[in-house]
Order: C-alpha cells, then structure tokens, then sequence
C-alpha cells in the first residue's frame, strides 16, 4: 500500500505533467496560429473588399450635413442634399437660416422607370448596395458631382449635381437596361408638400388657413409660350389644364417662408405634372422630368432655384 509520502509525490508528478502538457499545447497553437494568420486574413479579406462592406454613399461628417453624400446651402434660401440612400431633398429655409419644417417638404427623386406590355408604368427599386461614386462626398461642390446606382433588374443609371446661381442642376441617365426587356428610362420627380397638415375642420381654422394661403401662386410657362397662374387654394388638375410640356415655372407660397422657387428645363426634355386628379396645390403636387428619346442626355438638365 502506497505511504502517503509517495502518494503525495504522484500527486505533485500527475500536476507538473499536466502543467508541461498544457504549455506545449499552447506552444505548438501558437506556432500554427501564426504562420495561418496571412491566409485567413487574405482569405476574410476577399469578403471584406469595400465594394462588398460598403452600402450606400458616403457622408459628411457634420452638421447639417451629417450623413449627407452632397450638401448645399443657397443664401438662407434653401438647402439641397443628397442623403446616402440616393434621396435628394430641399429644404426651403427661414429669414434667419433654419429649415421652415421639421420634415421634409420637398423631394427629388431619381427613379427607373419601366413601361409594361398593358401600358402601366413601374418604378423600379433603387438598390442601395450598389450606389458608388468616384467622388467624395461634398458640401457646396464647385464642379459637377456624379453618384451612380442600380435597381431591381439591374438596370444601371447616373446621376449629376452641380451648381448653379440661386441653386442648383440635376440631370441623369440610363446608363445600362440589365435583365430588363421592357422599355425603362431615366426620370426625375419632385414631390411638393406646402402644407404637411391639413387645416383644421372648424370654420375659423378654414378662414385662417385661406387667409394664410390667399396669395399662394403658381405660375407657369409651356414650350409652346402659353401663359398661365394656378393658385393654391383652387381645386384644379395642372396636369389637364395645362396639357403639354412646360418650359418653366414659379411658385411662391407662405408656407415655405414667401420663398420664390423656379424651376427650368433644358429644351430637349419634358416637365409635366403627375395627373393626380383634381385637388388644390396646396394639397401637394408631383413634377415629373425626363429627357425625349434620343436626345443625348448630357447636355439636358432641370434647374432649381431659390430668391
């Protein structure tokens, strides 16, 4: 029977042991771990690319830019940004530099759209994983900023920024049709929200609100020289009533602050309200711009300006 000297000694031999096993296991990992390193990371970098991590646009990194890929800002009149989704946005701005609103009112959206068999029109979904741009993102560009994308179907396009007195240009293209067989083209909306409440239903809150908006006025210009205003508080479809391309236009409501808007288009390209039915301005409105077949896209564009 073993003293308990010597068992006490085994106890000592199994711990050392198990100590020294230990250690050399930890050496050899070591060992393997470090001549495997450059592989895996060569290997996890294939994943790792930035066209493969890099989802959207990049942004700027300070207010009132933060996250915006474009930025600009025009005499306290209005700012426009390109968000890193590919949203463009306008904020009409007060006397003293503030956005007149807490959301946006005004969008710029650039849209594929593609045109059915039966006629309907679809607009295709911006992927945002596929947004690039060669450019960095900027506030207050003095050149033209290009950013370009694709859409379900992966139909390719580009778009363009650039400045202007009072404002600023937009233009783009379809750069590329994917897997899509149908006709699609490249389009421009602006999605207009004067009033983002509805004016109350009690006759003084009616009263109030036409007071407001009495000299709410859009006026407009066709490529064919017609002439003619639509005031806000009328219950009309500018689409109908106008019936045709125009050339230019302004409006001026107290909502954005009595700040005057015009917007221009180049003469190969179409401006035309969405037919949204027959409802006042003040109720919103959709502008829809998109180059005529053909024309070379490069030289066309839509201008907006503030004063």
């Amino acid at each position: 029977m073993p003293s308990e000297t010597q068992a006490a000694c085994r106890g000592k031999g199994n711990f050392v042991t198990a100590f020294l096993l230990a250690k050399a296991v930890r050496s050899v990992t070591y060992r393997i771990m470090k001549d495997a390193f450059p592989c895996i990371a060569i290997a996890a970098g294939m994943f790792l690319t930035p066209s493969a991590v890099q989802a959207d646009l990049p942004g700027l990194k300070e207010q009132p830019w933060l996250g915006y890929f474009i930025g600009i800002e025009h005499r306290k009149k209005m700012r426009f940004g390109v968000t890193a989704k590919g949203q463009g946005v306008i904020d009409p701005l007060t006397d003293d530099g503030k956005p007149v609103f807490a959301k946006v009112p005004f969008q710029v959206n650039f849209e594929m759209v593609e045109t059915l068999p039966d006629g309907k029109k679809v607009r295709k979904q911006i992927n945002s994983d596929t947004l690039a741009s060669d450019q960095p993102a900027t506030e207050d560009p003095e050149k033209p900023v290009t950013f370009r994308g694709k859409v379900t179907g992966d139909a390719a396009f580009e778009v363009t920024v650039s400045p202007e007195r009072g404002g600023l240009a937009v233009s783009g293209k379809l750069t590329d049709k994917g897997t899509i067989t149908n006709p699609i083209h490249f389009e421009i909306s602006l999605d207009v929200k004067p009033y983002p409440r509805k004016p109350g239903d009690e006759e003084n809150e009616i009263k109030s609100f036409e007071k407001r908006a009495k000299k709410d006025v859009l006026r407009y210009d066709t490529v064919s020289r017609k002439r003619g205003k639509i005031e806000f508080l009328e219950e009309t479809n500018p689409a109908t009533v106008i019936g045709e391309s125009i050339a230019r236009l302004d409006f001026k409501t107290d909502a954005f602050d009595n700040k005057e808007f015009e917007i221009l288009t180049t003469d190969k390209a179409k401006l035309t309200f969405e037919d949204s039915g027959s409802k006042p301005l003040w109720n919103g409105f959709t502008l829809r711009w998109r180059v005529d077949e053909g024309a070379d896209a490069a030289t066309q564009k839509l201008t907006i300006t503030a004063r």
